[in-house]
């Protein structure tokens, strides 16, 4: 399959995950105050690209910066960490400056996220999970899987890159015969 219409399919069902938690968000002021927003994508969408950086989920900056979640379901016109100054991105530009391959972060490199439901940090999308109704939590961790497989397959980049522990935990368990 190709990388647009996998990530067209993934999209798709992203948003309707989002739009019930949105609904959820309503009725619930716990919920409300941790959930920020949906984003799939942090760059543009290449097929075959040279790196692709995934972290754990979204964090707050959206939210914290225009007072309003996230609702990003399209690609980015460009990787999101020379579009904005935060501490990862300049980190992350820093080390790939020094490894003298800033030119793939910034032209060859996709970047997502596992779980693509944003929230501050990690200990506030374990909290989220606990509120959601069961049966949404459960579909969110295993559709995470199941996406995160398909687009790693679908895009075949050349190197993934976790972007912490939490990230890489979960990458690793998509793929038990490969050493890392």
């Amino acid at each position: 399959m190709k990388p647009a219409s996998t990530y067209s399919e993934i999209s798709e069902g992203a948003l309707l995950l989002h739009q019930e938690i949105v609904r959820l968000a309503k009725e619930n002021p716990e919920i409300q105050s941790l959930y920020k927003g949906c984003q799939l994508l942090f760059s543009p969408l290449l097929q075959r690209p040279k790196i692709l950086l995934i972290g754990f989920n979204p964090g707050g900056g959206y939210y914290n910066w225009h007072g309003k979640i996230v609702e990003e379901f399209e690609p980015m016109e460009a990787l999101e960490y020379y579009l904005n100054n935060h501490p990862l991105a300049e980190q992350t530009k820093s080390l790939f400056r020094q490894a003298g391959r800033e030119e793939d972060l910034q032209h060859y490199t996709v970047k997502t996220n596992f779980y693509y439901w944003a929230t501050d940090n990690v200990a506030d999308f374990n909290r989220l999970l606990k509120l959601l109704p069961d049966e949404l939590s459960k579909k969110i961790f295993h559709i995470a899987r199941v996406w995160t497989k398909q687009l790693i397959d679908t895009l075949r980049p050349e190197l993934v890159i976790s972007e912490g522990f939490m990230a890489f935990d979960e990458i690793e368990v998509l793929f038990p015969n490969t050493e890392f």
